[in-house]
């Protein structure tokens, strides 16, 4: 059962109102995601890129700068170390371009997910001591790179981390300290010695607020320096950091050059997914994301990279199709690997567990961490799921967590089990023994701090909103506070006595549920993704005579476009 609750922070709209320009709304909303400040509520309501923080602040950031021009005076090789996500793609992207403005002895290089795991690995360092490379790029990854930033630099070659993922902190007492590499220069906002006022960049924000740094050194050319917003917007929501401070900047000014780009790559990418709407944080997410991550988890990320690299308009469109065939591939194996898992789930009885693990050797491991989300979602429980890696007798998987439990304390807590382990408070990947898997379920199980009550989902919704005062204006009116996602997420209104007047289930597996509502006398086309559960529930409410019922409903506004046409419509949320 899903709990819903409005929001009561009437002390937070308070304070939003006496904000110059803020409409009602606009108060409402953002007081209702605790944001109050002044400063950012300004960020918030007016956008520009001339509010962006000094990327100065940020520790090391004049050693990185320094050191990046040395090494181009000394006409040394840059050599950049990605990592095979979205973000890590993004990231690369973003220093690749902008060191390119300036010089072209750049190289990159980027693990292989199956083969060499996630970060710096020892095969991607012995080739950059061979090659003989001056300086180490990393971009969304190093961090916990102790081993090969000590590797490299008893080889004489330099090395900048530029990371945003969490720091190893011990506390003594009062005092806190983080175990850092001994890199040249360590780049993350998480550093409690930073006096960087936003601390929840993406790997690509991190990279652009250096490529800003360097620019800002030696004069260059702005409007080029901001044309690798277009990858830091991919990079900002498809690793879904907050979307508030500038990471909103971020995505507002990516998606403006997006919907105009000149990368032929990107246009590509969207013609074979058949994409000829307005870019915009959906489409990031859903389209572009999923397929650039596909590269790297089926294939190697350097197919992105060469993608967004490539100059010849045949070879793209080559490439688009490869990247869109092998994320139809990936979609195939998540699901047959999420119909067994859920299986091993019901058999083993492993939804009693507040933290549910599941191991099943068939799974592709680069798709631990989808199914992982998904089996999240259906039972609102911490996840993780394990396949067998290459090594023998070697687990590897990743791990999704709910609102609320902080999934890296918890399994840090038992860091001496695994064979490694990173990450962040809402997703992890790990290693173990295979022997190991119980003992590790029962440990975390037995240590969970979760309570009954985090364990139910919660809709909160912003207020209520009864469907006959619904417009087309007041949809495209919450449409413009976009960009919507975490810690800013798009706002749910509700209605109590809604009559369905008709109800269909539509689509190629006929999941989505499609409705006509009524509310005094106004009709409204509402959606209801994944509805089979909802469909099932109304069926046993109503015995079979849902036409004519009354429901209360938490739903979105949408705007539904077709041929030129903007119609208004719901999404619902829940119902009941």
């Amino acid at each position: 059962m899903t709990n819903w609750f409005i929001y009561n922070k009437k002390s937070n709209y308070e304070i939003n109102l006496k904000n110059e320009g803020i409409t009602k709304l606009q108060a409402l909303i953002l007081a209702n995601r605790n944001i109050t400040d002044p400063k950012i509520v300004e960020m918030f309501l007016n956008p520009s890129l001339s509010k962006l923080h000094d990327p100065f602040l940020l520790k090391d950031m004049d050693k990185a700068v320094d050191l990046i021009i040395e090494t181009m005076q000394n006409n040394g090789e840059i050599r950049i170390f990605g990592d095979y996500d979205q973000d890590g793609i993004a990231s690369v992207m973003t220093l690749m371009d902008g060191l390119l403005f300036y010089y072209d002895n750049i190289s990159y290089d980027i693990p292989h997910r199956v083969d060499e795991g996630y970060g710096m690995s020892d095969g991607m360092v012995s080739k950059a001591i061979y090659d003989n490379v001056s300086l180490i790029i990393t971009c969304d990854n190093g961090i916990t790179g102790f081993d090969q930033v000590e590797a490299l630099k008893a080889k004489g070659i330099k090395v900048i981390i530029t990371d945003h993922h969490e720091i190893e902190t011990e506390t003594d007492g009062q005092w806190k300290s983080q175990k850092l590499p001994e890199a040249d220069a360590v780049i993350n906002p998480k550093r409690i010695d930073s006096s960087y006022p936003f601390k929840d960049l993406c790997g690509a924000g991190v990279c652009f607020k250096l490529i800003s740094a360097l620019y800002e050194k030696l004069e260059g050319d702005l409007e080029y320096l901001y044309s690798l917003l277009e990858y830091v917007a991919m990079g900002t929501v498809c690793d879904m950091v907050s979307l508030t401070d500038e990471n909103r900047i971020f995505v507002i000014e990516g998606l403006k050059r997006l919907n105009y780009t000149e990368k032929f790559a990107i246009k590509a990418l969207l013609e074979e997914s058949s994409w000829n709407k307005k870019i915009d944080e959906y489409t990031l997410g859903f389209i572009i994301g999923p397929i650039m991550n596909a590269s790297g988890r089926l294939a190697s990320a350097k197919l992105a990279i060469d993608l967004l690299m490539e100059e010849d308009i045949d070879n793209i469109y080559n490439m688009s199709k490869q990247l869109v065939d092998l994320n139809n591939k990936r979609k195939l194996l998540t699901d047959k690997a999420l119909e067994k898992c859920l299986n091993l789930i019901k058999d083993q009885k492993l939804y009693k567990d507040d933290i549910i693990i599941v191991y099943d050797d068939s799974i592709n491991e680069s798709i631990c961490g989808i199914v992982a989300g998904r089996i999240k979602e259906k039972y609102y429980k911490p996840t993780i799921v394990l396949s067998k890696s290459k090594e023998d007798d070697i687990a590897k998987g990743s791990g999704r967590s709910i609102d609320g439990f902080n999934i890296f304390e918890s399994i840090d807590q038992l860091r001496n089990m695994l064979k490694s382990f990173g990450g962040h408070p809402m997703a992890c990947g790990l290693s173990i023994d295979i022997s190991k898997i119980d003992e590790f379920r029962n440990l975390i199980n037995k240590n969970s701090t979760l309570k009954k009550s985090d364990m139910q989902k919660v809709v909160n919704i912003d207020t209520v909103i009864t469907l006959d005062k619904l417009s087309l204006e007041l949809a495209e009116s919450i449409d413009n506070l976009q960009p919507f996602g975490k810690n800013f997420e798009k706002p749910i209104f509700a209605d109590k006595g809604v009559i369905i007047e008709n109800l269909e289930m539509i689509g190629a597996n006929r999941k989505t549920m499609r409705l006509l509502l009524n509310k005094n006398g106004q009709r409204i086309n509402a959606i209801k993704f994944n509805g089979e559960d909802s469909l099932s529930y109304l069926r046993n409410k109503f015995s079979n005579k849902i036409l004519g019922s009354k429901i209360d409903i938490a739903y979105y506004t949408s705007i539904n476009e077709f041929r030129g046409n903007r119609k208004l419509q719901i999404l619902i949320k829940d119902l009941r």
